[in-house]
C-alpha cells in the first residue's frame, strides 16, 4: 500500500445502534486494537453506546431498503477512508476492504432469491470480497460458513481464518447450588416440577421461536422463557398468537431485552436451551449456554452445533426437525440434566471459547504488517 505508514486502522460496520452479535464484535476488536497501541477509527450511520470512547465518523444514512442503505455506505465508505494510511476492516460486505469480518451467510448460495435487487446487491457486495479478483482477508465465524463461501467461490484457503468463538469470559458461570436455583426459578415464575425452556434471540423466524412454540404446545409439563425479541414486535407478536390458538400462550414469559445479570437468571434457572433455528452462522447463544453449564437441543445449521456434538452436553437434531421431535429432545435432556451440565462445563473448561476477539485482531495486525511491507 503506497504510503502506508503505521498501524491506522478504519472498521466499517453499518448500523452500530442495532447492537447485534456484529456490532458488539466490531466495537471489541476496536478497543483491543487501540489497547494494542494502534490508531483506530470507526465508521458508521450512528454510534451508540458500542462507540463510546471510540473515535468515529458518522456518514450519512442513504436508502429506503435495507440493500439501498448497504449499497449507499459502502461508496460513502469509499469517500472517507484514507486507503494510503488505513487499513480497512468492515463488518459487513463492502466494496475496497482489506479485511472482512463476515458475520451472515453466503448470498451466492441463496439460488431461490436470484431475481429480487436485494439479492444482486447483495451479491455485488460479497463478490468484492470474496471473488476470484479479490485478495479481502477473510475472517469467518464457524466452519459450516466457511465451506459455503469456499464452494461458493472458490476462495484460496489462505485468504480464509476460522475463528474460535467470541465469548465474552464473563459468561462462564458456574452451576448455582439446588437451594439458590429453586429460589431463583420461583423468583421467574418456573413451578418445581416444570421443564424451564430457554429460547434467546432478536429474529424470531430465523432462530426459530414458532418451532419452539409448536413443541412447547406437545409438552405439557414445560414452560418457555423467551428473551432478547420485543415483546411487541409484530414478528414477536405473531408468534405468541400462534401460541394463543395452540393452547400454551400461558406457558411462554416473555421477558424482552436481557442484560448480562438477567441472562445470569436465565441461564442459572432454566433446564435447556432451545435453539431449533432454520440457519444461524454461529449460534452464541448455544456455547453461552454451555458455558453456565445448560444442556442445548439445536438444529445441525447453526454453526456452533458442533459444540453440542463434541461436548455431549444436548443434542442436535435436523435442520427441518418436528415440534414432537423438539419436543422429546427436550424431554430426553432434561431428564439427564445434571449428567450434561457437568458435560458441558467440562468441554468449556478445555475448549478455546474466549479467543475469537483476540485472533480476530491478531490477523488483522498481520495483514496491515504485510501491507506495509509490501
Amino acid at each position: 500500500m503506497a504510503g502506508w505508514s503505521g498501524m491506522e486502522i478504519a472498521i466499517a460496520v453499518a448500523d452500530l445502534v442495532r447492537a447485534g452479535g456484529v456490532e458488539r464484535d466490531a466495537a471489541r476488536v476496536a478497543r483491543v486494537l487501540i489497547d494494542r497501541g494502534h490508531r483506530v477509527r470507526l465508521y458508521s450511520t450512528s454510534a451508540g453506546p458500542l462507540a463510546a470512547g471510540i473515535p468515529i465518523t458518522i456518514l450519512p444514512a442513504r436508502g429506503l431498503t435495507n440493500h439501498g442503505r448497504m449499497a449507499a455506505f459502502a461508496s460513502d465508505l469509499q469517500g472517507a477512508v484514507d486507503r494510503r494510511r488505513q487499513l480497512v476492516v468492515g463488518f459487513q460486505k463492502l466494496t475496497g476492504l482489506d479485511v472482512l469480518y463476515c458475520g451472515d451467510w453466503c448470498f451466492a448460495e441463496r439460488r431461490r432469491s436470484q431475481l429480487l435487487p436485494r439479492y444482486r446487491v447483495m451479491r455485488q457486495l460479497e463478490e468484492a470480497c470474496c471473488g476470484p479478483r479479490s485478495n479481502t482477508a477473510l475472517l469467518m465465524l464457524s466452519q459450516p460458513q466457511a465451506d459455503a463461501y469456499r464452494r461458493a467461490w472458490s476462495i484460496r484457503p489462505e485468504r480464509i481464518t476460522v475463528l474460535p468463538p467470541t465469548l465474552a469470559p464473563r459468561r462462564i458461570l458456574p452451576s448455582l447450588p439446588d437451594p439458590e436455583r429453586q429460589e431463583l426459578r420461583r423468583s421467574l415464575g418456573i413451578e418445581e416440577r416444570q421443564n424451564a425452556w430457554l429460547w434467546i434471540g432478536v429474529q424470531p423466524r430465523t432462530k426459530g421461536l414458532d418451532r419452539a412454540v409448536a413443541a412447547l404446545s406437545l409438552a405439557p409439563d414445560a414452560l418457555l422463557l423467551v428473551a432478547g425479541v420485543d415483546p411487541a414486535h409484530k414478528r414477536a407478536r405473531r408468534m405468541f398468537e400462534e401460541a394463543d390458538r395452540r393452547g400454551c400462550r400461558d406457558r411462554i414469559v416473555a421477558v424482552g431485552a436481557a442484560d448480562h445479570a438477567m441472562l445470569d437468571r436465565l441461564f442459572g434457572a432454566c433446564d435447556l436451551l432451545v435453539h431449533p433455528a432454520r440457519l444461524d452462522v454461529t449460534g452464541t447463544v448455544i456455547v453461552e449456554a454451555l458455558a453456565a453449564g445448560v444442556p442445548v437441543v439445536t438444529t445441525q445449521n447453526c454453526g456452533y452445533a458442533a459444540h453440542v456434538s463434541a461436548s455431549g452436553a444436548g443434542l442436535v437434531l435436523s435442520p427441518d426437525a418436528s415440534p414432537s421431535a423438539i419436543a422429546e429432545a427436550a424431554r430426553v435432556v432434561k431428564s439427564k440434566r445434571a449428567s450434561l451440565s457437568k458435560l458441558a462445563h467440562d468441554y468449556v473448561a478445555t475448549t478455546e471459547m474466549t479467543t475469537g476477539i483476540e485472533l480476530a485482531a491478531t490477523r488483522i495486525e498481520e495483514v496491515a504488517s504485510r501491507m506495509s511491507a509490501a
